[in-house]
């Protein structure tokens, strides 16, 4: 723990000791909007706490996380890094996210003395050094989510209208904040699972910040309003068309000439590379989305079925046209076009949701394994021709 830290929580410690006799605290949610980077691209949740007697103004964040931990990146796919709870000086949270051009909302709770108790309560017990570390998980655990269950349980806030289905689902929610960034959209449906294409109710869509700033403004409990105010602390309005993919880079322009290319190396033979071109690449992803998949606790992941079209057989097929491996390649191009059949299957009956512009990846998969299944047949059947004679 920093110096700074320490000095933190042994004011919050007295202010928490004084709270009992005197009513001089203000509870706030803050919300932040999204930024540029993948990993701010949803916004963020803390909650501000305000001592006016102490003149003592400061954030709790559940959105904190250590780049020295051993094994970051690895740990991170696996699913197992560990967020914290941590405390900053609301001035020093605000200001880096004025440098970082993101709006700063904050919505003051109408509470009792009581209810302020039972919410910095809580606050103290999880920043116990034994409790503060969590294991993340972006829909179920995060910044906002903490927030959210601590809130809503506390407060007692009748959550039988949350209970009602949207009609949506996580992965629509997820898409809409990533819509502009067409290589990250396309990653992410990719790697989520089918899990994320059941509907959802009012209450788990609260995983995002701004859905969690707009529910508790309209949430009650037995006393009325939970929200009394709201300010802006920090107003930017960003450009809907900022950070949007240029269409000659986007994966749509992209997988469409990597289809042009298939169709025109049926007339033209220079270009009879691209067939192991496209089984390379469908071999790097087709090994590294299993790989992600088996190694990972993220719930999020499980049930991909993109793992029917996606996945190390056509690294096998590529081997087995550089060794001339006849058999082999013809198994294993029947057992990739079955994987294609159920893909098929499972994205018109809706078990799982696409990316759109995978379509033009399966249909170039499509053209490439009919040729190579051709060629194979009539390469050993020339075989098969010449041990008879």
């Amino acid at each position: 723990m920093t110096r700074r830290s320490l000095i933190t929580l042994i004011s919050l410690l007295f202010i928490y000791n004084i709270t009992f006799a005197n009513n001089t605290l203000r509870l706030s949610l803050i919300t932040c909007s999204g930024g540029s980077e993948l990993y701010s691209t949803f916004g963020h949740s803390a909650l501000r706490v305000v001592d006016s007697s102490r003149n003592q103004d400061i954030v709790f964040n559940f959105g904190l996380f250590d780049f020295n931990t051993p094994n970051f990146y690895l740990k991170f796919t696996q699913g197992k890094l560990n967020y914290m709870l941590g405390v900053q000086y609301t001035q020093d949270f605000i200001e880096a996210y004025k440098l970082d051009r993101r709006a700063v909302y904050e919505q003051i709770l109408d509470l009792t003395e009581e209810e302020e108790i039972l919410i910095v309560d809580r606050l103290m017990y999880l920043y116990q050094p034994q409790f503060r570390n969590y294991l993340y998980s972006f829909l179920f655990k995060n910044c906002t989510t903490e927030l959210r269950d601590m809130l809503y349980d506390k407060l007692k806030i009748d959550k039988a209208s949350l209970e009602k289905m949207t009609g949506t689902t996580h992965r629509e929610l997820i898409n809409v904040y990533v819509g502009n960034m067409k290589w990250t959209k396309v990653g992410i449906n990719l790697l989520l699972g089918s899990s994320l294409d059941r509907d959802v109710t009012i209450y788990e869509t609260m995983f995002l910040p701004d859905n969690l700033m707009d529910e508790l403004g309209k949430a009650e409990n037995n006393r009325g309003k939970i929200v009394k105010e709201t300010i802006v602390l920090n107003d930017v309005k960003r450009d809907s068309k900022e950070g949007r993919t240029l269409f000659l880079l986007s994966p749509i322009f992209v997988f469409s000439l990597l289809l042009l290319l298939v169709l025109a190396s049926f007339f033209i033979d220079r270009l009879a590379f691209v067939d192991k071109l496209l089984l390379g690449i469908l071999s790097l992803f087709g090994v590294v989305l299993p790989f992600i998949v088996i190694i990972t606790d993220h719930v999020e992941l499980l049930g991909n079925y993109n793992l029917f079209w996606c996945n190390p057989v056509y690294l096998i097929i590529l081997i087995s046209l550089l060794f001339k491996w006849r058999k082999m390649c013809i198994g294993f191009t029947c057992l990739a076009a079955t994987g294609i059949i159920i893909t098929a299957y499972i994205w018109i009956s809706g078990i799982q949701a696409f990316e759109f512009s995978f379509i033009l990846i399966v249909v170039a998969i499509i053209l490439v394994l009919s040729r190579t299944l051709y060629k194979c047949r009539i390469q050993e059947s020339v075989q098969a021709k010449k041990r008879t004679t």
